[in-house]
């Protein structure tokens, strides 16, 4: 049974969708939140608005994880404090997943909950995190371990903010759309071969909808949802370390990884040596094994202290609550550094 239904709009359309609601809503106060990177996009964006009010005032942060942190998110409630934002008040994301779970975070909790709109403006938060309506910082080192469930009014997918993406960037969302080929069996593996050269709307288009419709289905994550978490138990981890160790890696490039380790856990052989012809699995060093166990045992998902994981019986055949012992990981992890020496 549908438990709600989530609508992305794209390009041109999703502007006029975006003015509508603003013209409907007249919010009281609107707010943009943008990091140091996306402050650049706020003309292109606003020029796209008859409606959007002119008396906008700007919330910008340091760009990174590190800003996903409760320290920013109660600068940013002393900010709407002070700007006088009242319930009726719209914040509006307008940047990368980092941007959207910080400011969905935001939106949510201050004063029980106030309007938000996701403008994703990276490939990573147009395919996954402006989806969903999953909010969530960082806390501990550990990530997204504190957020809520609550979804955007709107959600606007321009991919005109592509052509200023980074490499590392294009790669991070390329891994969440090639865990969503995966997971659905469709354009697997011609999903390996996008560029970012190309023109992939209709690509991002499918990967919307695939994660879209599993979150129709179980949108708090009670199930069926926890499909979307395959290549995230080890991807989550190795985040962390990475992040810990000051060598911040983009989220979806630590999802390849956690890809690589889900399908050699999986036994699905054939996957992951195609997975590697594009995205190599990166060597661990032995001494951080410990450390990544430790990260995983923190995974939301984990029950009774075993690691939890999303596995495939083949491609599109994903099964959840996998109960994955330390030796049986261990084993796999080896296997994977041999692969890459042999």
């Amino acid at each position: 049974m549908r438990t709600t239904e989530i609508t992305s709009y794209f390009g041109a359309e999703g502007f006029r969708v975006l003015d509508e609601f603003l013209f409907k809503k007249k919010a009281s106060k609107t707010f943009i939140l943008v990091d140091e990177n996306t402050a650049s996009c706020i003309g292109t964006f606003s020029n796209q608005l008859a409606h959007l009010d002119s008396d906008f005032d700007i919330l910008e942060v340091p760009s990174g994880e590190e800003s996903k942190s409760i320290e920013v998110v109660v600068q940013l409630w002393a900010s709407l404090l002070e700007y006088g934002a009242d319930r009726q008040a719209l914040l509006i994301n307008l940047g990368g997943g980092m941007i959207c779970d910080l400011g969905a975070f935001v939106a949510s909790t201050y004063k029980r909950g106030i309007s938000y709109v996701q403008v994703p403006t990276s490939l990573l938060a147009m395919v996954d995190a402006s989806i969903g309506g999953k909010t969530g910082i960082n806390f501990q080192g550990l990530k997204n371990q504190i957020g809520t469930f609550s979804e955007p009014d709107a959600i606007v997918i321009a991919p005109m903010f592509l052509t200023s993406l980074s490499k590392k960037e294009w790669i991070s969302g390329h891994g969440e759309m090639i865990k969503h080929s995966l997971l659905n069996g469709s354009d697997w593996p011609a999903i390996l071969q996008l560029e970012a050269s190309m023109n992939i709307e209709e690509e991002i288009r499918r990967s919307v909808q695939i994660k879209s419709d599993v979150v129709s289905l179980d949108f708090k994550e009670s199930g069926f949802r926890k499909v979307l978490n395959l290549g995230h138990t080890f991807g989550h981890a190795w985040e962390s370390l990475m992040l810990e160790k000051g060598t911040p890696i983009p989220h979806g490039m630590a999802v390849i990884q956690g890809l690589h380790l889900a399908l050699a856990l999986s036994q699905q052989d054939e996957l992951q040596k195609e997975l590697s012809g594009k995205y190599p699995w990166e060597f661990v060093n032995e001494d951080d094994l410990t450390q990544l166990w430790t990260n995983q045992l923190a995974d939301k998902k984990n029950q009774n202290q075993s690691v939890q994981f999303v596995l495939l019986d083949r491609l599109g055949q994903p099964t959840i609550d996998n109960p994955v012992d330390i030796k049986r990981w261990m084993d796999c992890m080896l296997l994977l550094n041999q692969k890459v020496h042999g």
